[in-house]
């Protein structure tokens, strides 16, 4: 669900190999607030993350499948 005041979204996703995680759901920000006009909660999306100042957050945001 976006929080769009917030630049944050929370997601449930699988496992992320490029940061070590396993599949989980939790709260992430977002490098851009705007990206998250492009989601309603619900929504399968496809995502990149990386670590960006200490906190994961998401670089890019798709549509999934």
């Amino acid at each position: 669900m976006p929080h769009h005041a917030a630049g944050k979204v929370t997601l449930k996703h699988g496992p992320i190999k490029k940061l070590d995680m396993d599949s989980m759901t939790m709260v992430f920000r977002v490098a851009d607030p705007a990206m998250l006009d492009k989601m309603k909660a619900g929504d399968k999306i496809e995502f990149e993350a990386d670590r960006v100042n200490g906190a994961i957050t998401l670089t890019k945001i798709g549509k999934g499948h």
